[in-house]
């Protein structure tokens, strides 16, 4: 029985203090009103200014701006030195770790429509790989691009875009991506220098090589 009565009691007091409230609710009704505040966002403007770096660099240089200004652009792209290495006997791997202590890609996605988005890399199709002026390949070379961090500017509120391992060659891949509704605002892919690699078989033929690396970004995920 006296589990029923306190059942009772809990219930009783329930029903006074939700009148209580209804009550003093009716009376406050006269003393309070709502306004509204309303803001509009629309896509930015195709002539918009370049946006800074999220990080500027250590070694003047290394990041490139490439002068786009669309709504969907990207901002700025890192150079990549490996330095000049002796001639070996055997397989090397050189890091990029004297060049700036990271290697940085930059994209800004200003069209508040949530599409999503792909930065891709690639060799350029004319000379894939590493070749000297005068057209001397560096056999068997391979550039490895890790996966980097996804930066962003202070409070931005959207989900982070994503990043992946490529090991650069004639066709595009995916370096930095974002699904629908993920990816907007600024986005910077920041990439360790000490874990970018070039990988130098023996056999190759001394002098200065240099790649291209072609840069893509297009409008929706894939």
């Amino acid at each position: 029985m006296k589990k029923v009565v306190l059942t009772i009691a809990l219930f009783s007091t329930f029903v006074i203090s939700a009148k209580a409230t209804t009550v003093y609710a009716e009376i406050a009704d006269d003393t309070h009103g709502t306004s509204i505040a309303k803001v509009g966002l629309e896509k930015q403007d195709e002539t918009d200014e370049p946006t800074d770096p999220i990080d500027p660099p250590d070694v003047p240089g290394t990041y490139i701006p490439t002068g786009n200004t669309g709504a969907l652009r990207i901002d700025y792209i890192s150079n990549i030195d490996f330095g000049t290495q002796k001639i070996a006997s055997e397989t090397k791997n050189y890091t990029a770790g004297n060049s700036d202590e990271f290697v940085e890609t930059q994209i800004s996605d200003l069209r508040g429509n949530g599409a999503g988005w792909n930065l891709q890399v690639s060799y350029d199709s004319e000379k894939a790989g590493f070749y000297t002026e005068n057209g001397v390949a560096l056999a068997g070379a391979e550039l490895s691009l890790p996966a980097g961090t996804a930066k962003t500017v202070t409070e931005n509120q959207s989900p982070a875009a994503e990043t992946a391992t490529v090991t650069v060659n004639k066709d595009a891949q995916n370096i930095m991506f974002a699904a629908a509704t993920t990816g907007l605002g600024t986005w910077e892919d920041q990439m360790s220098a000490e874990a970018v690699s070039l990988k130098e078989p023996s056999g190759n033929l001394a002098g200065t090589y240099s790649a291209t690396l072609v840069w893509t970004l297009t409008d929706a995920p894939t």
